[in-house]
């Protein structure tokens, strides 16, 4: 997983949830050494929370590393087929850190291909530079026996000049 660039919205969440699970836990150890002032309950409760937290960031990791993993067999072993994107989206509502005083939010691409006569679509992990919308052959990497599980290849794409 990276941290620097995730490549979807699990990954965020995973990050979130370990984020918070460890913060919370760190604080409920303080508490145990440190008297720390509540309202109400104990300060053993943030460490509860936090294993709560952590606990639930575990399927989520569970399943970014087995989707990690499959993109990984298809881009080894996948048959390599030349797409056209028909979509970009910029995802607006997901943000991860900044650049300067401009906050990152990431892209996709939906492409298109075809094998054996069908037409299939695919789309992209989160791409953090903005892709060109037109005159793109990507690369997309399928599974023979299953041609609709497709992962488009993110370095044949073609990615606008930042300033």
């Amino acid at each position: 997983m990276n941290l620097k660039k995730p490549a979807g919205n699990l990954e965020i969440v995973t990050l979130v949830l370990d984020c918070l699970g460890i913060c919370f836990l760190l604080l409920g150890l303080l508490g145990t050494a440190v008297p720390i002032p509540m309202r109400g309950g104990e300060s053993w409760m943030f460490a509860v929370m936090g294993l709560v937290l952590l606990f639930a960031a575990f399927p989520c990791l569970l399943l970014v590393r087995a989707r990690t993993r499959r993109n990984h067999e298809l881009r080894r072993l996948g048959r390599p087929v030349p797409g056209r994107v028909i979509r970009v989206r910029h995802h607006i509502w997901t943000s991860l850190g900044s650049r300067g005083l401009r906050r990152r939010h990431p892209w996709t691409v939906l492409c298109e291909y075809r094998w054996e006569g069908q037409t299939y679509t695919a789309g992209s992990i989160f791409l953090w530079e903005r892709p060109l919308e037109t005159g793109q052959a990507p690369k997309i990497f399928l599974d023979q026996d299953n041609p609709r599980r497709a992962l488009v290849d993110p370095d044949s794409l073609k990615y606008e000049i930042n300033d």
